[in-house]
């Protein structure tokens, strides 16, 4: 027998702990899964849908719910919760990165022109077309449809070649590409 949620919500209604445990076998699992397309980790989103799950058991939520709106209450809960989340980390992740960018910043202005030597030659090792996208966009800070007109290309084209471009940086310059961003917009 397939447990309904209006089955659930009786119970729950009364009460009665069963309602609670059938929520659970239910929508723990599919909650859990909903939560990780947000956040990305699957041991952070089982902990906060079993959270969750105790919230509305303590705070007797389920006496306020309709069984038709049911999933629909349980999954944007769970959205939100994991939204909520994110920024929280995001805040903490922020502050790491800023102590982590002052660092590369002293760095760059200390050794600024071996950096910049060593960048250009970097960019040199880059296809013609690539070489000369990240040139008109970066170096000379042209808008990507300006380069694309320039370069007599798609403006597809030049999306493309760009984000080819800096990927072939960053992976073939690891040591170099926390100053990329820095040199690019340092123009």
């Amino acid at each position: 027998m397939k447990t309904t949620d209006k089955y659930i919500c009786e119970l729950l209604a009364s009460d009665n702990k069963q309602g609670m445990n059938l929520l659970f076998k239910k929508y723990f699992e599919p909650l859990v899964i909903w939560a990780d397309t947000f956040l990305n980790d699957m041991d952070v989103s089982k902990d906060l849908v079993q959270d969750f799950f105790v919230e509305i058991w303590r705070k007797k939520i389920y006496t306020r719910w309709d069984a038709s709106k049911l999933p629909s209450y349980l999954y944007v809960s769970v959205k939100n919760l994991a939204y909520n989340k994110l920024r929280k980390r995001d805040v903490l992740k922020h502050a790491e990165e800023i102590d982590s960018f002052d660092k590369i910043y002293e760095d760059y202005q200390s050794n600024k022109e071996e950096i910049i030597s060593r960048i250009h030659k970097e960019l040199e090792k880059l296809p013609e077309k690539g070489r000369e996208v990240v040139k008109c966009i970066y170096l000379r800070g042209m808008k990507y449809q300006e380069a694309a007109d320039e370069l007599n290309v798609s403006l597809s084209t030049v999306k493309t070649q760009l984000v080819r471009s800096l990927k072939t940086l960053r992976l073939n310059s690891e040591k170099l590409s926390d100053y990329f961003l820095l040199y690019f917009f340092s123009k």
